[in-house]
């Protein structure tokens, strides 16, 4: 987790690997070995790594929360088990973390990008993401943004029979933009 976000974040910058290596004293084939996960970097080299790149290294304390990623790895659990329901609970249980989640909280929660999973259910995590960080009004994150869906689509984590009974006037922005329907009120109640 740490070592993607390290990774993520020199690609992000364009950084070549000597360039990072001749900024922190950490080789270049050191570098590639961690992000290709031959080596596990210590702290101090994450550390050095961070500083390297013009970012530091934060703990923070979650809660024992379920973040972005985990969720939707509970998601694809649950429906390779067939348990669409389970997978659909699992979603709005993250509505509700994030909902009551402080802001260092709710940054920590969805910085880490989730697998893609199938169907609606990638679009459904990074609009309810979007949703809840635009209005606590901290930025999104990258993956969020990248992360598009189908506007034509009419998904919804329940049973598709019935979509015709969702108010797509009451449907976020960022849901409805990225075709998932699932009411505010949802997402508020969870």
């Amino acid at each position: 987790m740490l070592i993607d976000q390290l990774i993520r974040l020199r690609h992000h910058r364009c950084l070549p690997a000597t360039i990072l290596g001749a900024r922190t004293g950490i080789d270049a084939s050191a570098i590639y070995a961690y992000e290709h996960g031959r080596r596990d970097p210590r702290v101090s080299t994450a550390e050095a790594w961070a500083r390297g790149l013009g970012a530091r290294l934060l703990v923070v304390e979650t809660h024992g929360r379920t973040s972005a990623a985990e969720t939707a790895a509970q998601i694809r659990h649950h429906l390779r088990d067939g348990d669409r329901n389970a997978a659909a609970q699992a979603l709005l249980q993250l509505a509700s973390t994030l909902r009551a989640s402080d802001v260092l909280t709710l940054a920590a929660l969805t910085v880490d990008e989730p697998e893609p999973q199938e169907d609606g259910w990638t679009w459904a995590v990074a609009g309810l993401v979007e949703y809840v960080t635009a209005r606590r009004g901290i930025p999104t994150p990258h993956w969020v943004t990248e992360t598009s869906g189908d506007p034509t689509a009419r998904w919804d984590p329940w049973a598709t029979e019935l979509i015709d009974l969702v108010d797509v006037d009451k449907v976020p922005e960022p849901l409805r933009r990225r075709g998932v329907l699932i009411e505010a009120g949802e997402l508020e109640s969870a």
